[in-house]
């Protein structure tokens, strides 16, 4: 009995002292943000309208780049306040009010530190994310979300979404407050019928963008430390405060689907131009849609 008792104690001390250590972290991320992810996927906009969309991970990639598998988030209220307090009115149908459904990825973890390059100044893949929005819903004119009546790319709604997305999403959840946060898009190009994601009828817009990197001193515990991991850097050693500004690119491919009534958007944010390219490239172009 005491011997059972003593391997108990062992087992746990051991479990306690691995939960503690940077290491722990990843593990830890993954298995959180599995089953998080897998919750909001059953009420995603995917599975209310038949859409299947895959998009792919780190993990189809040979470089330390990103997060194995994409995400599912849902924030249809959210959103909703969020143009709300943006535009000082809601100016879509309440009998079809708008629904959003995100997809998205982050950098890599570097296991030895406990987080995600999201954090890392010193990485070309800082305060990047890819993925896609789905938003559903009428505007009071009938037509659908992040598109003019002429069925041309409203290009002010385009911003919307990811703006909502990183301030509300991200930044917000970090411990950042809102009178603090920066969100600059000024849009660069623009480029029609382009084909991508397995289908042609594109819009393709690429964006210049000043906003809050993620690097911070952490004030408290945070939710969102359960899937970037804690973070490990510092600002004051890298000469920054925290949420220092940081100059970013952003682009968007918007497309609108009458059969599923959902305005799609892919998108890369990132601080490199490299990194957007390629994940480009070599990612988010190898969608499947349908």
């Amino acid at each position: 009995m005491k011997r059972k008792l003593f391997i108990t104690g062992v087992i746990f001390a051991v479990l306690f002292v691995f939960l503690c250590l940077p290491l722990s972290r990843y593990p830890i991320s993954l298995a959180v943000m599995k089953i998080y992810s897998g919750l909001h996927e059953r009420d995603s906009l995917m599975e209310k309208k038949g859409i299947s969309l895959e998009i792919p991970g780190g993990g189809t990639t040979e470089e330390k780049d990103w997060y194995p598998f994409v995400m599912t988030f849902n924030d249809s209220a959210g959103f909703r306040q969020f143009i709300r307090e943006k535009d000082g009115e809601l100016p879509y149908e309440m009998e079809n009010p708008l629904e959003l459904t995100i997809l998205y990825n982050f950098p890599a973890f570097d296991i030895l530190k406990g987080c995600s390059d999201l954090y890392n100044p010193q990485s070309p893949y800082y305060n990047s994310f890819y993925g896609a929005y789905l938003v559903s819903g009428r505007t009071a004119e009938g037509g659908p979300y992040g598109f003019s009546a002429d069925g041309s790319l409203d290009l002010e709604a385009t911003s919307q979404v990811p703006q909502f997305d990183f301030q509300r999403l991200v930044l917000t959840h970090l411990g950042i407050r809102s009178r603090q946060q920066i969100f600059d898009w000024k849009m660069q190009s623009v480029r029609k019928n382009v084909d991508y994601g397995g289908s042609s009828g594109w819009t393709r817009v690429d964006a210049s963008l000043i906003t809050n990197g993620v690097i911070h001193r952490p004030e408290g515990f945070q939710r969102s430390y359960l899937q970037y991991g804690s973070c490990a850097y510092v600002p004051k050693d890298y000469g920054m405060d925290s949420f220092a500004p940081v100059s970013m690119r952003g682009r968007l491919y918007g497309k609108y689907f009458a059969d599923w009534d959902t305005s799609i958007f892919f998108y890369i944010m990132a601080a490199d131009e490299d990194v957007l390219e390629s994940c480009d490239a070599k990612i988010l172009s190898k969608s499947v849609l349908k």
